[in-house]
């Protein structure tokens, strides 16, 4: 946790780890190549469009207990209450969290995870890392990353439903589903390390309210 307070670049993108990141991006890129962009083309060709339906919904209701924590960790007790009452009517309503009546009845998915429950409580964002496997992050949102997964109620249940069956079908979903994006920044792009780390910070960055969208990145040369 120290290394999040302490090695923050304000304005910037702390990335002194570069050589190795750039050697696990080209490892993250290979799998792309040769199995996560096969495998999410051919889900995308013999899916039907009602099973992803179904499979993208119950992805998402299994997030809701991460959620909810997350949220009454940083004291934010109106998202956590819709949260909790989000999972109530897509678990009971909703055969399971299958299908989604809580978005007909206006319950709207409140994201929090542990990395922006860090940020809440002044973590910085730390150096920039790509590990392999689980691509781009900061110190603080892989830290995030890893309290959300030990603490996922899937990560302790079997098959088919295990926590790692969970992150194979969102890997799979969420790349099918920004095919041509992903494609751009990994294949089209000049330096494709350079574009995912920006992107991500951007977004990220967004996401946690620590810079506008769109903001465009400065990097710092270590």
């Amino acid at each position: 946790m120290s290394a999040c307070a302490t090695t923050e670049a304000v304005d910037g993108v702390y990335d002194p780890y570069q050589p190795l990141n750039r050697d696990f991006h080209e490892f993250n890129k290979g799998l792309d190549t040769v199995v996560v962009r096969p495998v999410s083309s051919v889900y995308g060709d013999v899916t039907p469009g009602l099973v992803r339906l179904l499979i993208g919904n119950a992805l998402s209701h299994l997030e809701l207990p991460r959620d909810f924590a997350n949220n009454v960790f940083m004291g934010k007790w109106e998202p956590a209450g819709s949260t909790l009452a989000r999972f109530a009517v897509n678990t009971i309503v909703g055969a399971g969290g299958l299908l989604d009546p809580a978005t007909d009845f206006e319950i709207e998915k409140q994201d929090a995870d542990f990395g922006m429950t860090l940020a809440h409580y002044g973590a910085g964002e730390g150096a920039y890392w790509e590990l392999p496997f689980l691509g781009p992050g900061t110190t603080r949102s892989h830290w995030g990353r890893f309290v959300d997964f030990a603490f996922a109620p899937t990560t302790y249940i079997g098959a088919p439903i295990s926590g790692y069956t969970v992150l194979g079908l969102n890997t799979v979903e969420f790349r099918d589903t920004n095919e041509n994006a992903v494609d751009s920044v990994l294949y089209e792009s000049a330096d494709s390390y350079t574009t995912a780390r920006s992107l991500f910070l951007q977004n990220r960055r967004a996401q946690l309210g620590e810079a506008d969208d769109g903001e465009e990145v400065e990097i710092i040369a270590e």
